[in-house]
């Protein structure tokens, strides 16, 4: 019989750890099963899948730089109609009650696939808490066919919401198999704990430390709880030197601020780390005193070991533990949080195990209730393709009509600023052809797959798509206006390269007609619209500002803000003629919310240029205050911090150099015409492109250092890659030029370490130099800070204290009152060594 597959959908990390036994036991039983990532969460996902040694047979691959639920939900609506109608599922197995397993279901419910759901029946009773997990769970339970009850109370809410008692069975909770699977695996020595970790644990124990462990994650408490409970963990900490907390933090912004101010990267007492490897936190939950979270899946794992839980939430769906006194609700209230670790502290340990939450056979009653219904003889529902054609007419149908503008728009290029750009036009009732002559971009783009990284663009893509005003295509076609967004890099005499800018003129010149609009949206050299104008009307005949109307629109977004920007920055609008500005405004004026400015050509290409050229003035200057502060033996964080407490001065802060595709390529654009006005652009431009090799002869000082003091190559670890802090931007980067000049040098082993790329990105660029933090900072001799990201401000300062530090960009300055800042206050692991009789004098 030719059977369909069965589907387990996995997007986070915890859905990997809870899914692995279920999967293994459907193989186990020989039934055909398709594993399905949505990566949610890419690396900590791919974690799970090494350590239980899967691999997903299919990968959505949804992760985004800064998404929200808002995109989640809709890539995974759009990604599993289209993989559901190509393999037709006979059953969609979910777990939990995260957004892919919400979007993923609903999806399945569309397409007339049945559901079932492990782990339902969890409800605080509360639609805000959590969030949106509680929402997301709900509505699970009125889409699925049968309920995998994790226990008895949670069998009592699906029965109490109207679920007939056939369609749940209470089986327990597959984290518990996972829990079991990995307790064996450690015991049996097949996996390892990192020995960092296990250095810590058994040093902790042969000095009669008390060991806390600390997660903390819920979006939640981020309105000021997450505050109150650092604080009382730090203050007990203080009061308690007897007692260690180990702390795996969550890199959210709002977590690393919070930590921050607590101080708890100050505390001996301390340990901070990255998100802990499955394994590593099996180990630690097996050897601590009390655990403190917020996190549904360790409150069920740590009880199933016997520990003590402090629930840092108002509300809790596992109450079992509760009404068995293992677990006390404190929520986020200081004095609750302190008084229970005190009484706790003074209690005797708890041992053995619990069954609360499961024996450890959950997985296999899943598979053998899908084997006894028999759903695999015959597909549930076949959906007669009349339903189907309905269906999909009816996803195609927008479900906000926009009044169709009747003109038609031509975007050549469709990277960072073309494709936002024709979307945002899209949106606004243009219908807009995207050229590119990219073919596997364009495929990528018509299949909904916006190709570059930027908040909004995938969604504000779908609906372009239903719609069906927006296109991307090889060819160009005639329209009413065009739009050239390319590329225009310099090359290797920093001259500007205009290619690309005349390739696409020459398309364009293959279909002008008379009243037709160009636009030139790329960053050029003063003067280069009007050479297009004269070239086009070579070229066709046409008159500019009679025939056919060109101006000079340049783009002033910021890349993660774009959609924003496009929308309410003001635009500098320069026409060839009177009338080729006055055209070009019409265009932006039907959905530019800021201000229009009119101007010629000429000086629309000149703001824009001096605009960056601008910045680049302002950080060579920074730079070179860095420089005087090193010659100095001064820390250059500490006297810009002083420096920019007159009121009318504003230094910025030095970093590793300059990149990105904007202000280390325009000022060259005006060197290239107006050499003898820019000397200062040129000065700028030279300190800025010295930064990295000023950064690699300190680097490579303390290298020598290192070597002659110890005998042995030192381990270097850069910290950051990108060209700006927190963003996954490697675009022209100063840091990534570092790495690349410091990989093959045989005076020490590299290590790079950049959270906001992707690892097999990464690895394809530096193979096996690509390290997580904890894995950095544990194996570096000298660590050097180069990117400025936020996350970078919560590694553990015990452990740094251990090393040498080097930090190019302030990312371990902290800036204080002025009662703080006061001389002498140099510290050597905050700059780079160098001999000063000032440094030795305040030594």
């Amino acid at each position: 019989m030719d059977y369909h597959p069965i589907v387990l959908i996995v997007g986070t990390r915890p859905e990997g750890i809870k899914m692995a036994p279920v999967y293994f036991a459907l193989k186990k039983a020989g039934l055909p099963v398709l594993l399905v990532s949505t990566m949610q969460h890419e690396q900590l996902l791919q974690d799970v899948f090494d350590l239980f040694n899967i691999k997903p047979d299919y990968d959505l691959a949804i992760m985004r730089q800064g998404q929200d639920l808002f995109y989640i939900t809709q890539a995974l609506l759009q990604k599993t109609k289209e993989l559901f109608q190509q393999i037709k599922p006979s059953l969609v197995l979910v777990q939990g009650d995260t957004t892919s397993t919400f979007a993923a279901s609903l999806s399945a419910f569309y397409a007339h696939i049945p559901v079932m759901h492990i782990e339902a029946g969890l409800r605080t009773g509360d639609m805000q808490s959590p969030f949106p997990e509680e929402f997301n769970r709900r509505c699970i339970s009125l889409l699925a066919q049968h309920h995998f009850a994790p226990t008895a109370g949670a069998a009592a809410h699906l029965i109490a919401e109207g679920i007939a008692d056939q369609a749940i069975s209470i089986v327990g909770n597959t984290v518990v198999d996972a829990l079991y699977m990995l307790n064996d695996a450690l015991a049996q020595g097949r996996i390892q704990p990192s020995i960092r970790l296990q250095e810590r644990i058994t040093q902790s124990i042969a000095n009669a430390k008390h060991i806390i462990l600390l997660t903390m994650h819920r979006r939640e408490s981020f309105d000021g709880g997450i505050e109150r409970v650092l604080q009382a963990v730090a203050t007990f900490l203080r009061e308690h030197d007897d007692v260690v907390c180990f702390y795996p933090y969550h890199p959210n912004p709002h977590v690393v601020q919070a930590l921050q101010y607590a101080q708890m990267q100050e505390l001996a007492n301390c340990y901070l780390l990255e998100p802990l490897s499955y394994a590593d936190m099996v180990y630690l939950l097996n050897k601590v005193d009390l655990v403190l979270t917020d996190s549904g899946g360790i409150q069920e794992e740590a009880i199933s070991l016997g520990k003590r839980v402090l629930i840092l939430r108002e509300k809790t769906e596992r109450t079992e533990a509760i009404a068995a006194g293992m677990a006390h609700l404190v929520g986020t209230d200081y004095a609750m949080i302190m008084a229970y670790m005190e009484q706790l502290y003074a209690t005797p340990l708890l041992t053995g195990t619990t069954t609360f939450y499961g024996d450890g056979k959950a997985a296999e009653k899943i598979v053998q209730h899908i084997v006894d219904t028999h759903v695999l003889k015959k597909r549930y529902q076949e959906v007669s393709q009349l339903a189907h054609e309905q269906h999909a007419s009816t996803l195609q149908t927008p479900l906000i009509q926009t009044k169709r503008n009747t003109m038609h728009v031509v975007m050549l290029g469709l990277g960072y600023i073309g494709l936002p750009t024709a979307l945002v036009m899209a949106d606004h009732g243009y219908t807009v052809t995207g050229v590119d002559i990219d073919a596997a971009r364009v495929a990528a783009i018509n299949a909904g797959d916006a190709v570059i990284q930027e908040p909004e663009i995938y969604e504000r893509l779908q609906v372009a798509l239903q719609k069906d005003n927006f296109k991307a295509v090889i060819q160009i076609c005639t329209a009413d206006y065009y739009i050239i967004a390319v590329p225009t890099p310099f090359k290797e005499e920093k001259k500007a390269d205009l290619q690309y800018v005349y390739a696409a003129a020459d398309m364009i010149a293959t279909v002008l007609k008379a009243g037709d609009t160009i636009l030139l949206e790329s960053t050029v050299p003063v003067g280069a619209t009007d050479a297009v104008a004269v070239y086009l009307a070579q070229r066709t005949g046409f008159k500019v500002g009679h025939d056919i109307f060109i101006a000079h629109c340049p783009e002033r977004v910021l890349p993660g803000n774009i959609f924003h920007e496009l929308l309410q920055n003001d635009r500098i609008i320069g026409g060839v003629t009177p009338i080729c500005a006055q055209k070009a405004r019409e265009v932006y004026a039907q959905f530019v919310k800021g201000a229009l400015h009119l101007a010629d050509a000429k000086s629309a290409e000149l703001v824009k240029l001096i605009e960056n050229s601008s910045r680049d003035v302002q950080i060579a200057f920074a730079h070179q205050v860095a420089s005087m502060a090193y010659s100095l033996g001064l820390d250059p964080y500490q006297i810009i911090d002083l420096a920019n407490r007159h009121p009318r001065v504003n230094i910025l802060q030095p970093s590793a150099g300059v990149g990105g595709h904007c202000i280390a390529v325009d000022p060259w654009f005006l060197i290239e015409t107006m050499q003898p006005q820019t000397a200062l652009l040129q000065a700028a431009r030279h300190i800025n492109d010295a930064r990295p090799l000023e950064i690699i002869a300190y680097i490579q000082r303390e290298i020598l250092a290192f070597t002659r003091s110890t005998q042995r190559v030192p381990n270097v670890l850069l910290m950051g890659l990108t060209y700006k802090p927190d963003v996954d931007d490697l675009r022209e980067s100063p840091a990534l030029h570092i790495a690349h000049m410091l990989k093959n040098e045989p005076s020490c082993r590299l290590l790079v370490c950049e959270p906001h790329v992707k690892q097999t990105y990464l690895k394809g660029e530096l193979s096996n130099r690509v390290v997580n933090i904890t894995q950095g900072v544990e194996q570096a001799d000298i660590i050097v800070f180069l990117v400025a990201h936020t996350r970078f401000k919560a590694i553990d300062r015990t452990i740094l204290a251990t090393k040498k530090v080097l930090d190019f960009c302030g990312s371990m300055h902290q800036k204080g009152s002025a009662d703080e800042l006061h001389w002498p206050k140099v510290s050597a692991a905050y700059m780079p060594h160098i001999t000063s009789p000032l440094l030795q004098e305040s030594a």
